[in-house]
């Protein structure tokens, strides 16, 4: 089964400046919601996204919550699970 993150998703790399860190690299994921049709966006940290290329598990976006995640797998937003599950 492929993922929204590989079939549904543009994404952008980003580096944030931190002071004690220097530059931090990630990747920004955007698509469409399958259920609300308006754009979603989530940050994947670079290291955290090859480590999840390496294994096949998305649960190596450990900095990601529940909701992101699903987004990267399924397509569905978290304000997209609200519409179906409330």
């Amino acid at each position: 089964m492929k993922r929204y993150i590989d079939t549904g998703c543009t994404y952008e790399e980003v580096y944030v400046k931190s002071d004690k860190l220097g530059l931090k690299h990630y990747y920004r994921f955007t698509g469409p919601c399958i259920v609300t049709g308006q754009d979603y966006s989530v940050m994947v940290k670079g290291e955290e996204l090859f480590q999840m290329r390496q294994t096949n598990s998305i649960m190596a976006l450990k900095s990601l919550d529940s909701g992101d995640r699903e987004f990267l797998i399924s397509g569905t937003s978290p304000k997209g699970w609200d519409k179906l599950f409330s």
